[in-house]
């Protein structure tokens, strides 16, 4: 009789999540994560955050990393094809602790994105307003543009795209990814129209850029640039800016791995998994940089770089306002302001390029969502975590609860953007906390995949077994991905601030921490044989 008093070790005998999602839906996950600020706004600022840099270089850099980590991560979700994650490989291969610490990590800066990212689409949505406005010289769409980019709108229609997605995420996986797949879909057309017009000679883009946004205006910026002596300069080749650009770079590229979160809801996962992050990361390493050859290219000027010129006055707001009192159209710079300036008199195809953006940065919401809520709902089904976020709908087989959790956590990331702006703290900045972050995570997933073959041949044996000259081929790879992402690790935490940044992110691995320990000493006291639960994969 005591034996069944004895509770079982995991929260319940099985998940209660079911595997409803395609080949398809995964790699949707992994493109709509991935395709959003990092090529839209971070590309356009990488060159003048770090003057002398080669953005295509910095991003194939990080790219070919990206692909290296989507390949560890996806033999790794073959052999352990659960919910969680590199929590799950982490804490299996290596040790619980790490495991946890390193997602509970991921998870602060992935649940503050999720508000982050939705506070920054609205002003792009607004862009395309004033693309149009500029496109029609209709001052209308100008001031449409201009009003929806405001705090207080930005503010409130981030907290509604927030509340919704998390609405709909409450009807199950099976309706969430047709949402997930319907928006990968639709910004691809003004994705492939970008990548056309960009192929354009570098002589075109003056004359095409005031035709689009006034006459004299490209002289006004290279002129108003030159006044900035704190700011920009053309700066030569420089290897140190080029790995300091890519920190940007593993920012674009967070969320190669996206599927993985979702393993336990993964229809043939060897399969799935392969085509979603190793496909995905291809697809994009591609898109991104061909993107940033192409816009750096057309952009280039004797004098320097067109487009951090541009970047250098509007980052002065003094200058900003100059400009913008004769050239009220004058847009921020994002890639697709760049991409509408070579197409004078294509008032449609400008909106529908402006128009992708936004939605690209729109469809990481939801696949931010799911990583989040999957995170907290493994680390609950382990019971390291309030066993009440492990719940699951039966009609609907969706973690509620840590759906609910993820939406508080969105909205605070909405409120963060809300101070950054009003000048409390920084903001794009928070890119850099957030690689940081997702680094020391992906550290200990390649470790995991280094060494599993080792220290786990049990779970090993389940999966291809392949290998080069005698060696696992996910330990070769796996080793290759931790010394990379080890690197850059330490290239993204050179951007903390010691009394803030870092300050910050000591004290929340620490309540991690103590989160750990405490429920390792609560489950132990109630009987529960805290030790097994990490020998085992988690029931599907």
């Amino acid at each position: 009789m005591a034996d069944q008093k004895k509770p079982i070790v995991f929260t319940r005998r099985s998940s209660g999540l079911v595997r409803s999602v395609s080949a398809f839906s995964a790699f949707a996950l992994v493109m709509c994560h991935t395709v959003g600020g990092g090529i839209n706004k971070l590309l356009i600022y990488a060159e003048f955050n770090n003057p002398g840099a080669n953005v295509s270089l910095a991003f194939l850099i990080t790219g070919i990393l990206a692909l290296i980590t989507a390949y560890v991560y996806s033999e790794l979700s073959a052999l352990m094809p659960r919910t969680g994650g590199d929590y799950i490989f982490t804490s299996r291969a290596i040790s619980p602790v790490l495991g946890f610490l390193a997602s509970w990590g991921f998870w602060f800066t992935e649940v503050l994105s999720f508000g982050i990212i939705a506070f920054y689409d609205i002003p792009i949505w607004g862009l395309s307003f004033q693309i149009a406005g500029a496109a029609t010289h209709s001052v209308a769409w100008e001031k449409a543009g201009t009003v929806i980019s405001g705090l207080g709108w930005t503010t409130g229609l981030g907290i509604l795209l927030v509340i919704i997605f998390s609405i709909v995420a409450l009807f199950g996986m099976r309706q969430y990814t047709r949402i997930i797949n319907t928006l990968l879909i639709l910004p691809l057309i003004g994705s492939v129209i970008m990548i056309i017009v960009l192929l354009r000679n570098p002589s075109v883009a003056h004359p095409s850029w005031d035709a689009v946004y006034g006459s004299g205006m490209w002289n006004m910026v290279e002129k108003l640039s030159a006044t900035a002596t704190d700011h920009w300069r053309p700066t030569p080749f420089n290897m140190h800016a080029t790995l300091m650009a890519g920190v940007g770079g593993i920012w674009a590229y967070i969320g190669v791995t996206a599927a993985a979160y979702a393993g336990g809801e993964v229809k043939n996962p060897e399969r799935s998994m392969a085509i979603a992050m190793l496909g995905g990361a291809a697809v994009i390493v591609a898109y991104y940089v061909i993107l940033a050859i192409e816009v750096y290219h057309v952009y280039a000027t004797p004098n320097g770089s067109f487009i951090s010129m541009y970047d250098n006055v509007y980052k002065h707001p003094d200058l900003w306002k100059q400009l913008t009192a004769k050239y009220p159209y004058a847009p921020p710079p994002y890639l697709p302001t760049f991409a509408a300036g070579v197409m004078p008199g294509q008032g449609f195809w400008q909106f529908i390029v402006a128009i992708s953006a936004a939605i690209w940065l729109m469809n990481d919401i939801p696949v931010f969502f799911v990583v989040c809520s999957r995170q907290v709902f493994s680390w609950s089904f382990d019971r390291m975590f309030p066993e009440v976020f492990a719940r699951v709908n039966e009609r609907w087989h969706t973690p509620h609860n840590a759906i609910w959790l993820t939406l508080i956590g969105g909205i605070v990331g909405v409120f963060l953007s809300f101070v950054a702006e009003k000048g409390i703290a920084g903001s794009w900045v928070a890119a850099m906390d957030t690689t940081m972050l997702y680094e020391f995570a992906v550290v200990f997933g390649s470790l995991s995949a280094a060494v599993i073959p080792f220290v786990r041949p049990d779970i090993y044996e389940r999966g291809r077994k392949l290998a080069w000259g005698g060696v696992p081929v996910i330990t070769i790879f796996g080793i290759i991905s931790f010394i990379v992402n080890f690197w850059y690790l330490f290239i993204a935490g050179a951007w903390l601030h010691v009394t803030t940044d870092l300050l910050l992110q000591v004290l929340w691995m620490g309540a991690g921490l103590a989160i750990f320990v405490g429920y390792y000493i609560y489950n132990t006291r109630r009987g529960v044989d805290v030790r097994s639960i990490y020998q085992q994969i988690p029931p599907a």
